[in-house]
């Protein structure tokens, strides 16, 4: 794989990312889910996931529409590729609320994705976001941690997992 190559491969796979965040910030469903092929791996950060194009832009239509109206999607990425063909990025970042002009740090994030070459190009095929909640930066943000997690368990009502 030539330098030239590798550099082209590259800004292709950026490219999506960019298509990515800028289908949050216009608020579509459709275009978040569009650098996607059609069967994925998404897990967003707080555990729901799919496995189809589809269903990302139809969970994520609803949310655009009230929660996450006028919110702005930002983030640094990094690639690595893996093969000529499957590229590892991990993107870096957090959500600007509607209204505000900076991000608030309870929202960053670290994201990993994987990129795919097909017969159409470059195609991100899997999702993954966490959000940053270190428990060691205190006692304190332990504490909260701790407390949080305590929280979601006694009053969160989750589905039978199937076996």
């Amino acid at each position: 794989m030539t330098e030239q190559h590798l550099a082209s491969d590259e800004a292709e796979v950026r490219a999506l990312y960019n298509q990515f965040l800028d289908g949050w910030n216009r608020g579509s469903g459709t275009a978040f889910a569009a650098p996607f092929t059609d069967e994925v791996t998404f897990i967003g950060f707080d555990g729901n996931s799919f496995t189809t194009r589809s269903e990302v832009a139809d969970f994520h239509q609803p949310l655009f529409d009230k929660w996450l109206k006028g919110t702005r999607l930002f983030g640094d990425l990094s690639v690595r590729f893996l093969s000529p063909d499957v590229a590892l990025l991990v993107g870096r970042g957090g959500t600007i609320m509607r209204g505000k002009t900076r991000p608030d740090r309870v929202r960053d994030s670290i994201q990993t994705l994987t990129a795919v070459r097909t017969a159409e190009g470059w195609r991100l095929t899997s999702f993954q976001n966490t959000r940053l909640r270190p428990m060691s930066e205190s006692g304190v943000s332990t504490l909260l941690w701790l407390l949080t997690d305590l929280l979601w368990k006694v009053f969160h009502r989750p589905k039978k997992r199937p076996r």
